[in-house]
């Protein structure tokens, strides 16, 4: 069976309403575990390690910024071990890294949060969203450049797919590009629609046949559920793209 994670990022505003509430509600939908957006709701990692752990869900991964690299990074590794993580990573690239020696930077950059990550049994993980797809006055995508020049026992993919396509890239293609090196696949669906917006996981374009089929092959540990913008409010969201994800057979 699949494991099938919703990146809290989902359910933001909801959770400043009622933070354990919420996780209860993810619970309840049945996802099996979570992904954290760096907010832990007043808690600290111990006592949200508690929460899920009395809802019988998983900390998956967590994401950190660049700025935090070789800077308080030590804490934030120390509490997603505590959290029982077993991923942690980046997920966002400021514009300072967008360039062809830029994107080589935050490469030894994030090999060297990803040696120390390792010491504490976490994998070190990037997240793309669009802009990875521009091309480089060498030719190359941002996302080649920067997973062509680490080293793949060190710096993983969380391949988001809409992005990917968004970006005008096939989500498949890079899945089996990267085998071996995408532990975790954020599932986000596009509206069919001339916006291409997001959309409820199995309700777009995207092709999830293909897509876990791939990520099967390629040693994917996670699926993890994730939308932007939430077309149906954020818990439906979730709910219903947890539904589809059954409905479908995709739960493996």
């Amino acid at each position: 069976m699949r494991k099938i994670a919703l990146q809290l990022y989902t359910v933001r505003e909801t959770l400043k309403k009622d933070f354990i509430g919420t996780l209860a509600q993810v619970a309840q939908i049945g996802y099996a575990g979570v992904e954290l957006a760096g907010d832990m709701g007043g808690h600290s990692a111990r006592e949200l390690r508690r929460l899920l752990d009395d809802l019988g869900i998983r900390m998956v991964s967590g994401h950190v910024g660049m700025d935090a690299l070789g800077r308080g990074l030590e804490k934030l590794l120390e509490d997603y071990v505590t959290l029982g993580a077993r991923y942690v990573g980046v997920a966002w690239m400021p514009e300072s890294y967008r360039s062809e020696a830029g994107w080589l930077r935050a490469g030894r950059l994030m090999e060297q949060a990803a040696l120390q990550a390792q010491k504490h049994g976490l994998v070190f993980h990037y997240h793309n969203h669009a802009f990875e797809f521009e091309r480089l006055p060498n030719g190359k995508y941002g996302f080649d450049q920067l997973f062509d020049n680490t080293d793949p026992a060190l710096l993983k993919s969380q391949l988001d797919v809409y992005w990917v396509k968004k970006g005008g890239e096939d989500p498949v293609a890079y899945i089996k590009k990267l085998s071996g090196r995408v532990p975790l696949i954020h599932l986000k669906d596009m509206s069919a629609d001339p916006s291409h917006t997001f959309e409820i996981v199995g309700e777009g374009i995207l092709d999830f046949d293909a897509i876990f089929a791939a990520g099967d092959a390629g040693g994917v540990d996670w699926y993890i559920v994730e939308q932007d913008k939430c077309p149906k409010g954020e818990l439906e969201s979730a709910r219903r793209s947890y539904q589809n994800i059954v409905a479908r057979g995709w739960l493996g």
